[in-house]
């Protein structure tokens, strides 16, 4: 079909989504694994995001994982990659994830904001 546009990430993941509803993981992962490859680095977060909010944890931690392999210089993708393991209580790795944030941001107040978040988590764990 002439001028038909190319599924998405969003649209695969949604399909693949519907898919696993209906029983056929088999099609899901199919789907995801096409997914990940028309993904841009601001899909994956804000997917990863919206796993999160739906308390989907140990999925966002895996695509951020996934996203931080493919855009390994990215503070965004570590940034919030911590904050899934702030989510999830694992706070010593969500320390790592951020360290690893406040290495790659350039920006000054991005840097400071990451940084409030890092030294909040550290105090939280010296007082436990």
């Amino acid at each position: 079909m002439e001028g038909a546009k190319s599924p998405d990430f969003l649209d695969l993941r949604t399909r693949a989504e519907f898919l696993e509803l209906c029983g056929d993981n088999d099609g899901a992962k199919r789907l995801q694994e096409i997914s990940l490859q028309v993904a841009r680095e601001v899909d994956l977060i804000c997917y990863a995001y919206q796993l999160m909010w739906r308390e989907r944890l140990d999925d966002a931690i895996e695509l951020l994982h996934y996203s931080a392999s493919i855009y390994s210089d990215s503070w965004n993708v570590y940034h919030s990659l911590g904050e899934a393991f702030e989510q999830k209580g694992e706070f010593s790795r969500a320390i790592e994830a951020y360290r690893q944030a406040a290495v790659r941001v350039e920006d000054n107040l991005k840097r400071e904001m990451i940084e409030r978040r890092l030294f909040g988590l550290l105090d939280l764990a010296a007082a436990s």
